[in-house]
């Protein structure tokens, strides 16, 4: 009976030692394809960054090396060990079964000096930070409203170009076209555009009994009205790198009003009013445009023109808009 013990015990160690050794194997060719991986993708994402022809070219040795290394790596095969026969204990026999260690874990994510640091480990098990070509992008600038004819009789607004200004925060995605070392990359994200207008003449925007929009004198005005509309728009353009320096971008947009806002200050007296408007004035819910830019040294600058006018089919007011400005991107 201990020689059939011992036999058994011995079997088991086998097997543990056999299913350990294959873990290993396992472990270690998954993780050599995983950083492989990485690498080929943080290449990737690196072309993207540069215009330097040396750095592109060392950029293709990496690459040539990763195929050699890739190749080799695929050649790897795991041996599966063959399992020992069980042996067959005699019939009302029963042999004790020793409990065996669990084996310690292959995977870095899992030890537990690994806890507590980026979450399970994820710094070791993750170390190349896998780029997305996204970023934030803050653009600002003047904005102003080309007109067309003008009815007789009719009160318009008088635009300060110069306290007149426009915000676009915008989630924008880019995406290389044509290969490795192609030149063109296509832009594309989601934006959120607000036109601001400071009216000089003191008129603000109402609505008339036929619903129709006209701007009327504000009495009492201390400051220039303004006028707020916001636009969630989607953007889509191109990038044409002209040379190491400089970059053309071209596109259009279009997007849906979501936000009217008038603001007055008024001074009657000794009091200070301060007055939000809002209503549909009759505005275009639909935006849509161009927008060209000119990028050289990373110092961009900027025009979009609005096609959509900023009325709905008004005579009265055939106004576009049109915007000058410059862009940062925060990532």
């Amino acid at each position: 009976m201990k020689q059939l013990n011992f036999l058994f015990t011995i079997l088991i160690a086998t097997i543990s030692i056999n299913l350990q050794a294959q873990s290993d194997d396992q472990a270690k060719l998954e993780n050599l394809k995983y950083y492989l991986t990485s690498v080929k993708d943080n290449v990737q994402s690196m072309r993207y960054y540069t215009d330097s022809v040396k750095i592109i070219s060392l950029l293709d040795q990496i690459d040539a090396l990763t195929t050699q290394v890739e190749a080799e790596v695929n050649t790897i095969v795991v041996p599966v060990e063959d399992m020992p026969e069980f042996i067959d204990t005699p019939e009302g026999e029963t042999v004790e079964v020793p409990e065996m260690p669990e084996p310690e874990s292959t995977d870095p994510a899992m030890n537990e000096e690994n806890m507590g640091q980026d979450g399970i480990g994820i710094s070791k098990y993750m170390p190349f930070k896998k780029k997305f070509n996204t970023s934030l992008k803050i653009e600002f600038g003047i904005n102003t409203l080309l007109s067309g004819d003008k009815v007789a009789g009719t009160l318009y607004p008088e635009i300060n170009t110069g306290g007149s200004w426009y915000w676009d925060f915008g989630l924008m995605r880019s995406v290389t076209l044509g290969g490795k070392e192609s030149k063109v990359a296509f832009n594309y994200g989601l934006s959120y555009l607000k036109n601001r207008f400071k009216i000089e003449n003191d008129v603000r925007l109402a609505s008339n009994a036929d619903n129709q929009p006209e701007f009327i004198p504000v009495e009492n005005a201390k400051c220039n009205p303004k006028l707020n509309i916001g636009y969630l728009n989607v953007p889509l353009g191109f990038t044409f790198a002209l040379s190491r320096k400089t970059k053309l971008e071209l596109g259009g947009y279009v997007g849906y009003r979501i936000h009217t806002v008038q603001k007055n200050h008024l001074k009657v007296g000794t009091e200070s009013i301060y007055e939000a408007r809002s209503a549909r004035y009759n505005l275009n819910n639909w935006i849509y445009g161009a927008t060209a830019s000119i990028d050289i040294s990373g110092f961009n600058l900027i025009a979009r023109y609005n096609f959509s006018k900023l009325f709905k089919d008004n005579p009265n007011f055939d106004y576009n808009t049109i915007m000058i400005g410059t862009s940062m991107n925060l990532f």
